[in-house]
Formats: C-alpha cells, sequence, structure tokens
C-alpha cells in the first residue's frame, strides 16, 4: 500500500511518513528515531538495544524460593530467640510471695 494513505500506528489521527523495518508498521515522525542509519520505532528500538530483556523464568522461579527459604528461616531464628528469653525468665516470677519478699 502506498505510504502516502497510511496513518501513524499510534496516533490514528496523523499521516504516516516512515515504515519501520523492524515491525513494518507506519508511524509518524515523532514515533520514530535514527539508529544506525534507519528509522527504528520504540518497540523495535528498545529490542535492537536488549532494554527489552525480562529476567528468564527460571531465575525468578529460583530468586522467590531463594526469598521463601531465607524468610522461613530469619522467622524461625526469631522465635527461636523469643523462645530462648523466655526460658531465662524465673518460673516463680508471679509467685506473689516471691514478688514481696516473703518465704
Amino acid at each position: 500500500m502506498d505510504l502516502v494513505l497510511q496513518r501513524c500506528s499510534i496516533h490514528r489521527d496523523r499521516e504516516a511518513v516512515v515504515r519501520c523495518p523492524g515491525c513494518s508498521g507506519y508511524f509518524c515522525r515523532e514515533c520514530v528515531t535514527e539508529h544506525e542509519g534507519k528509522f527504528l520505532c520504540s518497540s523495535c528500538l528498545r529490542r535492537k538495544s536488549g532494554l527489552d530483556r525480562q529476567p528468564t523464568r527460571a531465575r525468578g522461579r529460583i530468586a522467590g524460593a531463594i526469598g521463601v527459604i531465607v524468610g522461613v528461616t530469619m522467622a524461625w531464628f526469631l522465635f527461636y530467640l523469643a523462645g530462648r528469653l523466655l526460658i531465662l525468665i524465673p518460673p516463680n516470677l508471679h509467685d506473689i510471695h516471691y514478688l514481696k519478699g516473703i518465704g
């Protein structure tokens, strides 16, 4: 189809001036950037520059598993310390005679 009749893929009210060689979409002047002698749209430019890389699922799952393990370990350690502190409290602390010094 002729470029003159095309509209921008993002801004439908503007006429297209460039066809992106990466995705074959039509874009206006504001939606393209020159890169290595070619006019590319923002998504193709991001893909070409490597900024569009997402962490792999395996990394995400490993990081999540490590986070769960660290969290459970920290919670266990805090409860362990609380238990050790409770053990240090004398058993007759609440005895009324112990508090008054009688007997």
